[in-house]
């Protein structure tokens, strides 16, 4: 005789196949490309500028992304630059392997086979604010970690690529609504579907192999506090997350940002007025960038 299942026994099954079919969407997403681990060795090593071209040419999309934002205010020069070894040239190190790591990044966070190209396109602006962001904040601080910083900010939403589909169908919400701070979009995505887009951005990143704290950081943008050991860069993700969420006027109104009562801008002496400098600063980098993120 077969048992019927109750109405919980149900919500419960449902909610187990759910969160089996988030981990395994996630688990089908590429491996983050190869050549960033290439130049990346290759820069260490202090290569000569022909075998970094080398590395690089063999992906006509991401030489393609190199020559555009070689030629951004925010990157390179405003310059007009005709080939990738110039470009190489003109970016130096750390501004190659942030061009480099941005072009990755952008196939991710572009033409995912569901949700809207708006929701897309606003979180891809998005992370790439925030990267430009966290680098300008960790410059601005005399920070080390300037590289590593960026990259924790520019993938600390890539847990939203993937919760996108579901989020609309059960949340009933975009990844991008306004309507929720960093700790009511967490809550509503673990409640309704096992896990939210941190902990599922930690996975994804960890899978990808990137340092210890660059997956920490991506894992605890929303609550940098819970770090236990070196929490600067999920710190600095939270800090630039929050100031580049302030300079949408949706989120301003309904998750108004004040420097002075939050305890992780106080702990590196962030006031209103420095916050307004950055938004400025940030605001002159991304026009430079605009014609990258429309394509």
């Amino acid at each position: 005789m077969i048992r019927q299942m109750s109405c919980n026994e149900v919500k419960a099954l449902h909610y187990e196949l759910l969160l089996k079919d988030i981990l395994a969407s996630a688990e089908k997403l590429p491996p983050f490309p190869d050549v960033v681990w290439k130049v990346m060795s290759l820069l260490r090593k202090t290569a000569p500028v022909q075998e970094i071209e080398q590395v690089i040419q063999y992906d006509p999309v991401i030489t393609a992304r190199v020559l555009m934002l070689s030629q951004s205010a925010f990157y390179g020069r405003k310059t007009r630059v005709s080939s990738l070894r110039e470009a190489i040239f003109v970016l130096g190190n750390q501004k190659l392997m942030q061009v480099v790591l941005t072009s990755c990044a952008s196939r991710f966070f572009q033409s995912r086979p569901s949700g809207s190209d708006g929701d897309e396109r606003e979180l891809w602006y998005h992370s790439v604010a925030t990267a430009v962001t966290g680098e300008t904040l960790a410059r601005q601080l005399k920070h080390k970690k300037v590289l590593t910083i960026y990259t924790a900010c520019l993938l600390h939403d890539i847990g939203k690529t993937v919760l996108n589909q579901y989020a609309k169908v059960y949340l009933h919400l975009r990844v991008t609504n306004p309507k929720l701070d960093g700790k009511g979009l967490i809550s509503a995505e673990r409640k309704t579907l096992g896990i939210d887009h941190q902990e599922l951005g930690e996975l994804i990143a960890r899978r990808w192999q990137f340092p210890k704290e660059v997956v920490e950081a991506i894992g605890h943008h929303h609550n940098p506090l819970a770090v236990k050991h070196d929490a600067d860069l999920a710190m600095l993700a939270y800090i630039a997350d929050r100031i580049v969420n302030d300079m949408d006027k949706d989120h301003a109104e309904t998750n108004p940002l004040d420097p002075e009562e939050d305890q992780v801008f106080a702990h590196w002496k962030l006031d209103g007025e420095d916050v307004e400098k950055l938004q400025n600063k940030i605001i002159d980098a991304m026009e430079g960038i605009q014609h990258f993120l429309n394509h």
